[in-house]
């Protein structure tokens, strides 16, 4: 299965894109999908994100489908 994987902020500076498409295998959960990503993109390992899945924030046992709109985002600061 192909997930498109949306980057923001200093994310799209570590995987160098702010968008890419990604086959997983089907039946991926967020778990996977956040362990394969940091796998592939190793400064991802220390940075704190969110994935979000169509625009709320995921729980890791969620299963993906490849309609899902799927994005990292980096941690918000507040001021």
């Amino acid at each position: 299965m192909k997930l498109k994987i949306l980057y923001f902020g200093m994310i799209s500076e570590i995987t160098d894109c702010n968008e890419e498409l990604i086959a997983v295998p089907d039946q991926c959960k967020v778990a996977q999908l956040e362990i394969f990503l940091k796998d592939t993109y190793i400064n991802l390992q220390g940075l704190s994100f969110n994935i979000v899945v169509d625009k709320q924030i995921s729980t890791s046992d969620m299963l993906l489908t490849s309609a899902n709109e799927i994005a990292l985002l980096p941690p918000f600061s507040g001021g």
